[in-house]
């Protein structure tokens, strides 16, 4: 059979489905680790919130009163009596140590760690902000066009797991960029992160905190956060490496067959007749073929009936199969 030689747009190809491999089809222990962080924090965050942020709360700002106040109130910034909040500051009375903030609203990368699963399944990567944050690069026409698309897909991917508080959370964010096609929440899209406390700053309104208990389930949520964040970047990490050292076989590649013996499975993803093997490529590192040949175990097929393709090894390309 006729050797199949790799030209610019069928590298392009290549990479292509081998990363969709990778984000989609290969599963790892990294993905098990973040899926833990996930609910891990979840949980953490419902026991600060009933244990210690609403009796605090409403033990400093009574409910009867704020709902006194928020009859008198008015709209404008400046003459209101009320806020609403998801924002505390607070300092222990037990040991001298500074005030800390506690804050509920969930930045982007939050958002995109907690919700990584549901948006990789609808198509985005749900890692590009890792991405573009761990290698420093420099935000273009590309990465905006990302985060408009992905802005349809981030109210629906909360409230269709019955979390539309994380979408209103979200939305409180200082998120600039990410929220182009978001609809603004509503006071009652937050359930209960939201508590009604008089009007000022986050910080003017510093509770004391009594108990050592309350203040270490507070510092436990700030931890549950930190490791969600930290769990999702070891997840781009990994296979970020993966596809990197891909990328750089399919770089060197003359022919479709001097990437079989990395990419096992390729006949799968691609549709060729060719079964010749070319000359080994001599400067791939071992370090490299270690990390290839273990990913490899854990390739799935995806369960959707594959899409025969016709190729035609004179043309300018080949197809890939779905």
């Amino acid at each position: 059979m006729e050797k199949i030689r790799l030209n610019q747009n069928k590298r392009q190809l290549l990479k292509k489905e081998w990363q969709h491999t990778v984000y989609n089809n290969m599963p790892m222990q990294v993905e098990d680790d973040l899926k833990s962080a996930q609910q891990e924090y979840r949980e953490v965050r419902d026991m600060a919130w009933d244990g210690v942020i609403t009796p605090q709360v409403e033990k400093n700002f009574p409910m009867a009163d704020m709902r006194i106040l928020q009859k008198y109130s008015s709209n404008s910034h400046y003459s209101r009596f009320t806020d609403t909040d998801s924002c505390f500051y607070f300092k222990p009375q037990f040991a001298d140590i500074s005030e800390s903030q506690f804050q509920f609203i969930m930045d982007i990368d939050e958002y995109l760690a907690m919700y990584h699963f549901d948006l990789q399944s609808r198509g985005p990567q749900a890692t590009i902000k890792v991405e573009y944050d761990e290698t420093q690069r420099q935000e273009n026409p590309h990465l905006h066009k990302l985060k408009a698309d992905m802005s349809h897909d981030l109210k629906s991917v909360a409230t269709s797991n019955g979390h539309g508080e994380d979408f209103a959370l979200f939305m409180e964010g200082r998120n600039y960029g990410w929220t182009e096609h978001c609809s603004s929440p509503t006071d009652s899209d937050f359930g209960k992160y939201r508590k009604v406390v008089v009007h000022g700053s986050c910080h003017s309104r510093c509770m004391m905190l009594e108990s050592e208990t309350d203040w270490l389930m507070l510092k436990q949520f700030e931890k549950a956060r930190s490791n969600l964040l930290n769990t999702h970047k070891d997840l781009w990490k990994t296979k970020y490496e993966l596809i990197t050292d891909m990328n750089s076989i399919i770089d060197q590649a003359k022919f479709l067959g001097d990437i079989e013996q990395y990419w096992t499975n390729v006949r799968e993803c691609v549709n060729f007749d060719n079964t010749d093997i070319g000359k080994e490529l001599s400067i791939v590192s071992e370090q490299t073929k270690t990390r290839l040949s273990q990913a490899m175990n854990n390739i799935k097929l995806d369960d959707k009936e594959p899409t025969i393709a016709v190729v035609n090894a004179s043309a300018s390309g080949f197809s890939l199969v779905n």
